[in-house]
């Protein structure tokens, strides 16, 4: 799942991918907002990855499955809240 945020919001290919060719007009400020708003989506995407370590790794959490799960769906939030503000990066700009 990260792998996949990271080569989404991050490399060359997403912006072709969202914002058409590079010699149309406004596709500087296309790139310009998609870069924006993918680093505004680090926050939630590192919380994300930090929760989902630490529910493998943390001996605490893997005694307690409960807990685990909980940690798991948080993490998955936080990934979901991520996508959301890159997908919000690649609407057309007003």
């Amino acid at each position: 799942m990260a792998a996949a945020y990271l080569l989404l919001a991050f490399t060359e290919s997403g912006d072709k991918v969202f914002c058409g060719d590079p010699l149309e007009q406004g596709y500087q400020k296309c790139v310009d907002q998609m870069e924006l708003f993918a680093g505004a989506s680090l926050i939630p995407a590192v919380l994300a990855l930090v929760l989902m370590v630490a529910a493998f790794t943390a001996p605490v959490l893997r005694a307690k499955p409960a807990l685990r799960a909980q940690t798991l769906g948080y993490s998955l939030v936080a990934w979901v809240i991520a996508g959301g503000t890159v997908l919000m990066g690649w609407l057309p700009a007003i």
